[in-house]
């Protein structure tokens, strides 16, 4: 029977566009092939009404249960990543046809989604690792395998942003500098942003040397709160606790402050983990402002 239907699709994806084809193809796999592809969000952050927010699985099941990797990173599989991102976007009943990632390069620079007219292939050229946007309709996103996904929404000037912070964005204390730009370009008040941590390595299992520590010690006031000596010149660092002291430092308030709770690399079965597994997929970590 599959095969059939498979014959018949060749002839109907020919006179498709390309972005028609991606939707015929996900929809082919929600429905012939038992496709399910499921997210996570994190309970109470933000309005629900107001704000989408989710961090896609490693993997979707197909094929009476039998996982596949969620291919959404470009560098790994371009075809195969169109395709996912189409099938992400269907499964959280997205109406956008793309998602807005900027090229991310582990600085400090954030890129504000100001122009209902720019694509998402102009702002993917865009070098930055964070993203703020007033526009509705439009999903902003970072990718992460380890890094920390951060998520601010300002629930007052109905404003959103996502930031990669990685080892070093953290060390440049980006997400201060995001919730800065959220304030000056939009007039958000810190104490109305809310913030989400997502899955990211935790302070268990991420391993680091003394030059990565000594950024944090002349950027953070809190330093010792979030590194633990381990063996001479060995520490582990909680890049999770570096952000959150990051966000409360720039006027956060704490009880605004939400976190998935999942290590990465613990949890390596739910969430890719460079650390863990050398060169591998990303997650993708969504926000959206709704109507």
């Amino acid at each position: 029977m599959i095969n059939f239907f498979k014959k018949k699709i060749i002839v109907i994806i020919h006179w498709m566009d390309d972005f028609d084809r991606v939707k015929f193809f996900s929809l082919f796999l929600e429905i012939f092939m038992n496709f399910s592809l499921q997210t996570h969000s994190i309970d109470g952050f933000g309005d629900s009404s107001r704000l989408l927010h989710a961090f896609s699985l490693r993997s979707f099941e197909r094929d009476g249960g039998v996982p596949e990797d969620l291919l959404l990173g470009r560098r790994t599989d371009p075809r195969s990543s169109e395709q996912h991102r189409q099938c992400l976007l269907e499964s959280l009943n997205i109406p956008s046809k793309e998602i807005f990632f900027v090229k991310q390069v582990h600085g400090d620079r954030v890129f504000v989604l100001d122009d209902p007219q720019v694509s998402a292939d102009q702002t993917e050229r865009e070098e930055a690792d964070a993203m703020i946007t007033h526009l509705k309709d439009k999903p902003i996103a970072v990718l992460t395998a380890d890094c920390v996904p951060v998520i601010l929404y300002d629930p007052e000037r109905q404003v959103a942003g996502v930031v990669h912070a990685g080892r070093k964005g953290s060390q440049m204390n980006l997400v201060a500098k995001t919730i800065s730009i959220l304030s000056r370009v939009y007039g958000s008040h810190p104490g109305n942003v809310r913030m989400a941590l997502g899955p990211a390595i935790g302070g268990c299992c991420y391993e680091v040397d003394e030059p990565c520590i000594e950024p944090f010690r002349k950027n953070y006031p809190e330093w010792e709160g979030f590194v633990t000596g381990r063996s001479p010149g060995r520490y582990m660092l909680d890049l999770l606790k570096a952000n959150e002291a990051d966000a409360v430092r720039a006027g956060v308030l704490k009880e605004h402050i939400h976190h998935s709770g999942e290590c990465t690399s613990c949890n390596n079965d739910r969430w890719y983990s460079y650390r863990k597994e050398g060169t591998t997929g990303r997650t993708v970590s969504l926000a959206m402002l709704l109507p």
